[in-house]
This record gives structure tokens, sequence and C-alpha cells, in this order.
């Protein structure tokens, strides 16, 4: 990578050593060069979350990006140049809704200059042109309109004027990342339904005093004048015209053909206010159907305990659904946390227990993470490690197993004690301990092993690999079958695929089941209706 093919390629022909006017000069000069676009995405190329990928796409190839893409360059542009940056990650606000975006949506960058801290951004479609002083209530006007920073306790706010008043475009704190935490939220934005570069093939670039959109079969031109206000200018284009648009207007040539797209944005379902994108324990509390953090003991203990786990797995499904409706799991706290309170969704292992280990935290417990090996019924063969996640809490001079994230798995804690056996509303359990612990469940008389594990302590982040296995392998259980499974007291329903499952329990762990066929038609209102999910992309039904 050579830094004066970039100075080429945003028509500089150097830059100075480090200082506020070559910074400014450099943010500008970069943002009226390289467009915002989503292009990759509609003409068949992946985006690699790789700096020297991003160099060879944006300056050799003379192509642009997404946020990841212009920022990252653009850290790796500062630091050969000797700036001090930080990586910061922040959060778009929807424009239609006002629900702010998962951590690490979007990606800013901070220097160190001159007794100052400012803002770099060159890869937001609306946003700054030139550096931004990091300081609570500055307003400042750009060629592209008027922008304030607004701080309301650890959370800073850019805002943007418009005719109406102050705009939010996105949030973030101070807390400093690296380039690395945005691989997950780049995979998803190229993924996701709910992202803007899925549903919308564009091209932004800002000019003096104006900007060119291209979005769909659309080229929107938009002129800034004093104070923020704006002119736009639309005009349709046919299919045929886009390319040459593309060469002529942003200097883009494709390597692949363009498939145009501008659909309506998939605004996942949720009636919290816009600031729901913080980790509200009382919000889990009462999607699990506790009504606030009063009704349950502020101290922690084993009824305590038993309830949440018992409310967890009555009303947070367990389920695939994300892998047949086009939606990429992201492995993030923050993230799981939107999908399945906010969202009202479920999820499987990583994403189930993922959550409720941030919740007994939040609760004043200290429990571990342990890593499990589920049991294959059809070939009697266990997973490979780090396939289950499970989690233990020291209470009352006991030690309890919980887990809320296993289909077939406890309705309560259970004591981890060898030789451990008990009735729960879904049947009778028991741990065994030969080389390693087992917990089986008794079918028809006969104790079949669910899963093994040992005692070592793991972390969430040792479960990342198994998380992408799960959602790409083609052996995987959850690539494989369209499913989603609820307790409910002394039964279970399922989804699979096309039929429903009903399973009541009887005493002594007998089950009986009934079986529904269903119409693809039918699918959609039975997951809202049964488990009281919907679904943000369309369901492909599977039960391979």
């Amino acid at each position: 990578m050579d830094i004066k093919e970039y100075f080429h390629r945003v028509s500089l022909t150097n830059s100075g050593p480090p200082s506020l006017s070559s910074l400014r000069e450099l943010h500008r000069h970069h943002v009226h060069s390289i467009p915002i676009e989503s292009l990759s995405i509609h003409s068949g190329e992946k985006i690699i979350l790789d700096i020297s990928w991003m160099y060879n796409k944006i300056v050799v190839r003379r192509r642009g990006g997404f946020c990841y893409e212009n920022n990252g360059l653009f850290l790796w542009v500062l630091q050969q140049l000797g700036y001090q940056t930080q990586v910061l990650s922040s959060m778009v606000r929807n424009r239609k809704n006002g629900i702010y975006g998962p951590p690490f949506d979007h990606m800013i960058l901070v220097v160190n200059l001159e007794g100052r801290r400012w803002i770099c951004d060159v890869g937001y479609g609306e946003a700054l042109v030139e550096p931004f002083p990091l300081e609570a209530g500055w307003e400042e006007e750009q060629d592209n309109g008027v922008y304030h920073l607004l701080v309301e306790g650890d959370e800073w706010y850019m805002e943007k004027k418009e005719e109406n008043g102050w705009r939010s475009l996105y949030k973030f704190t101070l807390e400093e990342r690296t380039f690395e935490d945005f691989r997950d939220m780049c995979e998803y934005h190229q993924t996701s339904p709910s992202s803007i570069f899925v549903q919308k093939s564009l091209c932004s670039l800002q000019l003096p005093h104006e900007r060119l959109t291209y979005i769909g079969r659309q080229l929107i031109t938009t002129e800034y004048t004093k104070g923020g206000e704006i002119v736009k200018t639309i005009r349709k284009l046919t299919d045929e015209e886009i390319p040459g648009l593309l060469r002529d207007k942003f200097g883009i040539v494709l390597s692949g053909k363009l498939i145009p797209k501008d659909e309506d944005i998939v605004i996942p379902k949720t009636h919290q206010s816009d600031s729901s994108s913080k980790l509200d324990l009382n919000a889990y509390l009462q999607r699990i159907g506790i009504a606030d953090y009063m009704a349950i003991s502020k101290m922690p203990s084993l009824s305590t305990l038993r309830t949440i786990h018992r409310h967890h797995v009555f009303s947070v499904p367990f389920e695939s659904l994300s892998m047949h409706s086009g939606e990429k799991i992201i492995f993030n706290i923050g993230w799981i946390y939107e999908k399945i309170v906010l969202r009202k969704r479920g999820g499987f292992c990583f994403e189930n227990n993922g959550l409720f280990l941030w919740v007994l935290q939040q609760l004043g417990y200290q429990p571990r993470v342990l890593s499990s090996r589920v049991r294959i019924k059809v070939t009697d063969v266990y997973e490979p490690p780090h396939s289950h996640m499970i989690l233990t809490v020291e209470l009352e001079g006991r030690r309890w197993l919980c887990d809320v994230g296993l289909g077939d798995g406890i309705i309560e804690p259970i004591p981890l004690e060898a030789g451990w056996e008990g009735e729960q509303d879904n049947g009778v359990y028991r741990l065994q301990v030969e080389d390693e612990w087992h917990l089986q469940k008794k079918e028809d008389k006969v104790w079949n092993s669910l899963y093994k594990f040992n005692l070592e302590e793991r972390t969430f982040e040792d479960f990342r690999e198994r998380c992408e296995h799960y959602q790409t392998s083609p052996n995987s259980f959850f690539v494989q079958k369209s499913f989603c499974s609820l307790h409910f007291p002394h039964g279970k329903l399922t989804y699979i695929g096309r039929r429903l499952i009903t399973t009541e329990y009887t005493k002594g762990g007998g089950s009986v089941k009934t079986t529904k066929e269903l119409t693809e038609e039918e699918i959609p209102a039975l997951l809202k209706d049964k488990f009281g999910i919907v679904l943000s992309g369309k369901l492909t039904p599977k039960e391979d």
C-alpha cells in the first residue's frame, strides 16, 4: 500500500506533518473524492474487513464503500502520517422509527491534535465535511449543513439542523475500540434485511455545497444553502442509464452486473423509545413476564434464580429462524439483547444463555460459563467442544446448573451434584459423572444423555467460532431445519419445517405428541400467534 497513491486518489499532491490545517484538507479531499456506496452488495462482491483489501478497492479500483471501508482506510492514512488516532463505535438513528442501531453500527475516529480532540468521519453520507471538535455543545456550520454535539450522561449525540429542529444522526461513547471490533457488524450490514445497504443500491458523493446520490433508479441532487436549508431535485433513471451515470458522476465502473434496488428497510418491531438501545434490565424482566425489578428479590437468592430461569424458558423461544429469513446472528450481547428483548425473538444457546449470563451479572450473581458437547440422537455422537454454552451459579452453599438455551432442557436450575435426580414440568433429569458430567433425561424409562461437560471455566468469547459454524455449515442442525420451540407448563410447542408438534408431558417422564401439517401460507401467522414472533425477512421453511 502506497500513501502517495492514496493522495493521488483524493486529488492531493502531499500532506505535511500533523496539523489541524493538514487534517482539515485531508478530510475534505477524502469526502469530496470517495463515495459512500453499497454497490458491492448488489453486484456480487463480498466486502472484506481488511485494510489492504479496502485500499485495493478504493484506491486502486477507484471505488467507494460504507463506513468500515472509508473510515477504516482513513484510519490507516492518519496512522501513516503520524496522527494520534482512536476508534469509536457509534449507533445510527433510524429516521423512520427513531431507534438507534446496535453497537458497532457505525465507525468514527477521534484525533488528538493541538490540545483538542477532533471527530473525523469520512464514512457517513450526510455528515461531516471537515473534522469537528469533540466538545459538548459545540455548534458549527459546514458546507453541507449545521452540526451540533449534545451530551447526555456518557453518551454523545451528533445532530444536524433541519427545518423542524435538530435531528440526531448517531450517538456514541468515548470507549476506545479496535478496527477488528467491527467485523461482525460489517457482515451484518451485507446480509441483514434491516440494513440500508442490503435494501438499497446506493452511491453518494459530497461536493462543495451539494451532494449527488444515486439510489435504486433515481439520481438525487441536494443543494445546501446557508443555515442548513436544502433544495432537492430528483431524476428518474432506466436500468440502461445507470452504469454510464455511475461512471460519469461518481467515477465508478463495476466488475459485476448491478441489480438496482430501493426497497423499504425492514424496521425491527419494538415499542421502545429512542433510548432503548441501552441494555435495560427492566425491559428484559418485562419481556419474560416479570412486571419490574421490584417484583424480584434485590439480593441473589435461589428462589429468585428459579423464578427468572423459569420465566425465561416459558417466554423466550429456542429457534433457528434467523438462518432461514436472511438475518446474520451477531455474537454481541447488545445485538442479542436487541433481538430477544426489543424485537421479541428467541435464539439458540449462545443467544439465550449469553443474554441470561448478562442478566445474572446485572442481578449480582457470579455466573461461570462452561462448555458442553451436545449428543446427536441419530448417531449417538457428541458435537465438538463449545457446541453448547451452559452456566453455573454458586448460591446458598451449593452450585447450580442453569441452561435456558436448549430446546429439550431444564425448566429450573438443578444442583450440580453427581447422582442428583429430579422431576421438572417437562420430564425427569439426572446428573451422572463418568469421565465427564452428563446431563440425562428419562424417555420411555430409558436415560438418554443430552450433553456432557467438564467444569473448566470458559468465556462468552470462546463460543464465537461455533456460533459462526452453526449459521453456515451444511452439517448444522440450525441450517438444516427451520424451527422454533417454546416450553409451557407441562408441555412444549415446536414448529419445524412445515409442521407444528405439541408435546404434553406426563408424570414420570412420559410424553404424548400430536402433529399438525402446515401450509407455507399458515406459518407466519402461526409464529406470531403461538410464539409471538414476527420476522423481518421472508422465511424459507426447511427440514432436511
